[in-house]
């Protein structure tokens, strides 16, 4: 049985009780699929994790289906978990709406369920950037920045109409871990740039940078202030082609081939006894 990881209840309790049920009374093998990590979100602290129930919970179950292979070795290196992982690479987003034609444009899209001021604060002005979500914090705009409001997330793909879907979270954000964080999840904000068919923008240093680059679906920078320079140095020709190159992946994410993928490697490693897709302590994985 697969299980959505945290289970959001709040009840460590319940929790526990519930993997006891499915493991004693219905004899099932348990998967967590992992979406987040509630410590690794609210805290950046170099301190030991592994006494946390968000962690020591994962090491209850028969398998672990991580974010990606980076995530992976966080939670096996510093989370303490030892139960056996695989990587599910990519978050889906199930859409089979319209799209609409994507202009080439110096210009960054940027989803978020609030408008955090040190967004507004850390993204350098030399690009217009349009902010999709609510704002409830910030009052005052610089002329760079377009507040397009709150949307339904499946309302999204069809408003994308060119330029970067631009990933990152603040350092001074409102989740103090959420900056570091970013360099091992899967942000949503991915799958859902991918699932409109727009390219990206992150850092380096991030958990899909390398496949980023060698797929040709977005911009790799270093750092924010490189952010323009990048951007700007990207051709037309350059970013027709991007598109083109996301169009398998925009067909993958728009239909759950990633969570099919990992529910079909779960078996394959519960039932049958396969190793070849585990995420090792040593090794990329990549």
């Amino acid at each position: 049985m697969i299980v959505q990881y945290p289970l959001w209840t709040n009840n460590t309790t319940f929790e526990l009780e519930f993997i006891n049920y499915l493991k004693n009374v219905r004899h099932a093998k348990i998967v967590a699929m992992v979406w987040d990590i509630v410590s690794w979100l609210q805290d950046n602290r170099e301190r030991d994790y592994t006494k946390d129930a968000s962690l020591w919970m994962l090491n209850k179950y028969d398998l672990v289906i991580a974010a990606n292979p980076k995530m992976g070795k966080r939670l096996r290196e510093e989370g303490g978990v030892t139960t056996p992982m695989i990587p599910m690479h990519l978050t889906d987003f199930i859409y089979n709406g319209p799209l609409i034609p994507k202009q080439y444009k110096k210009e960054l899209y940027y989803v978020a369920t609030g408008i955090d001021p040190a967004m507004i604060e850390e993204v350098p002005s030399d690009l217009r950037i349009n902010f999709i979500g609510p704002n409830n914090q910030v009052k005052d705009f610089p002329d760079h920045v377009s507040l397009l409001g709150p949307m339904e997330s499946n309302d999204i793909p069809s408003k994308l109409d060119g330029g970067f879907g631009l990933l990152y979270y603040p350092q001074k954000g409102g989740y103090k871990g959420m900056h570091r964080y970013g360099e091992y999840n899967n942000p949503m904000k991915l799958s859902l740039y991918l699932a409109s068919g727009l390219p990206v923008v992150c850092l380096s240093n991030t958990a899909h940078a390398k496949w980023i680059k060698a797929q040709g679906v977005g911009v790799v920078i270093d750092n924010l202030e490189d952010l323009g320079e990048a951007i700007n140095g990207v051709s037309e020709e350059a970013y027709y082609q991007m598109l083109d190159n996301l169009k398998p992946w925009q067909r993958a994410v728009t239909s759950g081939f990633f969570a099919k993928g990992a529910a079909i490697e779960a078996v394959r490693v519960l039932n049958l006894g396969f190793t070849d897709t585990l995420i090792h302590q040593e090794g990329n994985n990549d």
